[in-house]
């Protein structure tokens, strides 16, 4: 009968869509382990190539912390340099208060040294004029000692030892003034040589940090980016290990006569309730067609032109001539929301 072909061609075609599942998911199982396999190779090989930028990265910040450290030591060494030679500019310099201060005093002494010198003089002068026989009258004796000459003799060999003393230590310090003088200039070239050194070695750590925390943040970028791309690995280990599962699975309720899966026969039920409402919509489209007396086949509702009148056993249609009734149009979506109106009662 007609009901067992059609039974039979429908289990023809199961079969042929369970054989062609069959494939299908094999062949995507095939594609899904090819490119499980291609993308953990490439992620492999990506993997290593962070690797080597990696350890690449390490060495250069390695050596970048010995520059550092190169560069600490010498700021340090540079510093303690600057330091004693301010000890050495500061003594100098209070060495050279001190020399002027005594230039001060000598120059004190010097004065003192020609009032003595001039008054000695005067002395002298009065003791001519008083030594003068015509000067005797005149003068007065006055009370005291006066020193014998031996002691004023000794009185002014010892003022001049003393002035020569004084004037060899004078000569003493403007010496000393003058080397000291030199060593300071020369201090004050290497400690402003040392400032121009300094700042050039402070540029240069600056550039030598700034370079590292780059290098610091590309490497921490990169890090991440490795975590990342592990995390996919896992990931697509994972996976690739649930499909093998899958597969094993589908296999087994394959070789047991079974569908693949719960999730394959649901789809497959579902395949054929969509070929079947399909079939029915496309008959229910040809149901729609109808043919007019000329032979054309239309879709659109057939509307009466004649009309049976209500008079005798068997009556004959009439037509309806020029008068025929008018068939309005569905409301549209316009007009939904409208209410019709209510007639009010009329009072009279």
């Amino acid at each position: 009968s007609k009901v067992a072909l059609a039974l039979q061609e429908t289990r023809r075609q199961r079969d042929e869509q369970k054989l062609n599942i069959d494939q299908l998911t094999y062949t995507i199982n095939c594609v899904c382990v090819c490119l499980c396999l291609v993308g953990m190779s490439g992620r492999s090989a990506q993997l290593l190539k962070r690797e080597e930028e990696m350890h690449i990265y390490y060495e250069k910040v390695n050596m970048q912390e010995c520059v550092i450290q190169e560069g600490s030591l010498e700021m340090q060494a540079i510093e303690e340099e600057i330091r004693s030679l301010t000890m050495l500019s500061n003594e100098e310099r209070r060495k050279v208060n001190l020399t002027k201060k005594q230039v001060l005093c000598k120059r004190v002494l010097e004065e003192q040294c020609t009032l003595l010198q001039i008054q000695l003089s005067e002395c002298k002068d009065c003791i001519i004029a008083l030594g003068d026989q015509d000067l005797e009258e005149r003068s007065q004796k006055l009370i005291g000692e006066d020193p014998s000459p031996v002691e004023l003799i000794k009185k002014i060999e010892q003022l001049e030892v003393q002035l020569a003393e004084r004037e060899a230590q004078l000569l003493e310090k403007e010496l000393v003034y003058e080397q000291v003088t030199q060593l300071s200039e020369r201090i004050r070239t290497k400690a402003e040589n040392g400032k121009e050194d300094t700042l050039i070695l402070a540029k240069k750590v600056n550039e030598l940090q700034g370079r590292i925390k780059e290098c610091t943040r590309q490497l921490m970028a990169v890090v991440a980016e490795l975590a990342m791309w592990q995390a996919q690995a896992l990931c697509l280990e994972q996976e690739l290990r649930t499909r093998e599962q899958q597969l094993d699975a589908g296999r087994c309720r394959l070789e047991q006569g079974l569908p693949p899966s719960n999730t394959i026969e649901h789809e497959w039920q579902r395949c054929l309730r969509h070929q079947c409402r399909r079939q029915a919509d496309a008959e229910e489209r040809e149901e729609e067609w109808s043919q007019h007396p000329n032979g054309v086949y239309t879709t659109a509702e057939s509307r009466p032109n004649a009309y049976i009148p209500a008079v005798g056993s068997l009556p004959l249609p009439k037509p309806y001539g020029a008068l025929a009734p008018f068939k309005p149009s569905e409301p549209g979506t316009n007009i939904r929301h409208i209410r019709k109106p209510q007639p009010k009662p009329i009072e009279i």
